[in-house]
């Protein structure tokens, strides 16, 4: 039985990193001051970062599509017996249930939907062990047993250093984001898929370096606790000089690691803002 493996943009994977990997995208469509546009196909996400600076409103986001869905599907269809469509949290978008709805009209192949409860790198890292299993021959009953596990095993840790996005994503209440600018304050963000709503605001810190500080921390707390092999990447919006600074203290930390660095796409620096910087956790499959 040959497997195809869909995911979306909000999985930090942009059409480039899909393609390298054999896999198919579905982009989140972004709105900017009145313009849509496709995540990585009608807009880059260096192009994105450069126009957060200027645009008049801060950019929203819906789901994938629904035509594109379907169409995409048919057309795998012909090519593979299954389809395997992965996708950010239902926690956090509806994009999931529209999509199992739209696998249920297709004839010629089987699509099972899988909802992360995660977004970016976490979904992400989810994806990229999917095809990993495909590759290697696993069944999709075996593959779908596999992500659960690993879903539970994933998580992340950011600072959030401009509340703006965050409170008009309804991810941070406005009153509060009002106080916290005030303050100074730089909330800290957990994701995880056992969290109600994905992703949850743990922590207020004062300072940037406070923030980092508190990130190693936390993960230090997290793996200190974990009886299996892990890897560490590290992620920012458009914050080239909060994540050289971050990276080094990881680095410190944790010098048996290696640790990559990844630019948030598009659809997730909507909502989090250019200043975020944060940590990724999840199992080592290499080791």
């Amino acid at each position: 039985m040959t497997i195809a493996i869909v995911t979306d943009t909000a999985c930090n994977i942009t059409p480039a990193m899909a393609e390298e990997m054999g896999v198919y995208i579905l982009p989140i469509e972004i709105m900017i001051d009145d313009q849509n546009y496709k995540d990585g196909y009608d807009i880059t996400t260096e192009e994105f970062y450069e126009k957060m600076v200027t645009a008049k409103s801060i950019p929203t986001t819906s789901q994938p599509l629904p035509g594109a869905a379907l169409e995409l599907y048919q057309r795998l269809g012909e090519e593979y017996d299954e389809i395997l469509s992965i996708h950010l949290g239902s926690n956090v978008s509806g994009a999931v249930q529209t999509l199992e709805l739209i696998g249920k009209e297709v004839e010629t192949a089987k699509v099972t939907t899988y909802d992360t409860k995660l977004v970016s790198l976490p979904a992400g890292y989810l994806v990229k062990e999917a095809k990993r299993m495909v590759d290697e021959g696993r069944t999709m009953a075996e593959i779908i047993s596999q992500l659960d596990i690993l879903r539970e095993q994933s998580i992340a840790y950011a600072s959030v250093h401009t509340l703006d996005f965050l409170v008009e994503s309804g991810r941070f209440p406005a009153v509060v984001g009002t106080v916290a600018k005030l303050a100074k304050i730089k909330p800290i963000i957990t994701i995880k898929a056992q969290d109600e709503k994905g992703v949850g605001v743990s922590e207020k810190v004062r300072t940037s370096k406070r923030a980092n500080n508190r990130l190693i921390e936390l993960v230090k707390e997290y793996t200190d606790k974990l009886d299996y092999p892990f890897q560490l990447d590290i992620a920012h919006g458009n914050a080239p000089e909060m994540v050289a600074e971050l990276k080094e203290a990881v680095e410190e930390a944790f010098p048996e690691h290696p640790i990559e660095t990844h630019v948030l796409t598009s659809v997730i620096g909507a909502h989090s803002g250019p200043d975020i910087v944060g940590i990724f956790i999840a199992p080592d499959l290499n080791n």
